[in-house]
């Protein structure tokens, strides 16, 4: 198996693609838990720091069809970059309004998951391109899988260490940084 990955790795573009998309997800990866601290740093009761990161993840649901719908008819580089920006856009804009004005945390926080971008999707659609054989991109598919799993793992280790060495609104602002730069690496690669 482990051959079959790098095999899959030593493909041009597939580690810049790999790389870029499971940077790009720590946004969504990180949400519910960075939402959490920071609600909770703000003052904030459990049940609105619940109810915030339950509107991102719906918000998410919602989003990501549509966003995914629009790739398909207007392809990557013109819907991922401008939707990881604006997901980007509206948690700093949590990050920096805080939870006083509860109508702005929830909107910012609905909006930021309503554009976080389908990454994980555009890289399905990617692999055969990238690779061509068929049972390459169903190693592909495995690896993704298991490397978001590790995302998944490691992300919220991430939003600790950020809070630990700076503060809650930073883990905020530094991980949906990231998700734009993993987002534009992606979308500068040429497979896009």
């Amino acid at each position: 198996m482990v051959a079959g990955y790098l095999d899959i790795l030593r493909a041009r573009h597939a580690v810049r693609l790999l790389a870029g998309t499971l940077i790009g997800r720590l946004p969504n990866a990180t949400a519910a838990i960075a939402i959490v601290l920071f609600v909770r740093a703000e003052g904030g009761s459990y049940s609105l720091a619940g109810a915030l990161a339950a509107v991102y993840g719906v918000a998410n649901a919602v989003g990501q069809p549509v966003l995914g719908r629009l790739v398909d008819l207007h392809g990557q580089p013109r819907v991922q970059l401008p939707a990881a920006v604006l997901s980007a856009l509206a948690m700093a804009v949590f990050a920096f309004a805080g939870t006083g004005a509860a109508v702005l945390a929830y909107a910012a926080v609905g909006a930021a998951g309503l554009f976080t971008p389908p990454l994980e999707g555009g890289l399905r659609a990617l692999w055969p391109s990238v690779l061509g054989e068929e049972d390459q991109v169903h190693t592909a598919y495995a690896m993704d899988a298991v490397a978001q799993e590790v995302m998944f793992t490691v992300g919220p280790l991430l939003v600790t260490v950020c809070v630990s060495l700076w503060s809650p609104q930073a883990a905020l602002l530094v991980l949906n940084g990231l998700g734009v730069l993993g987002a534009l690496s992606v979308v500068v690669s040429p497979p896009s």
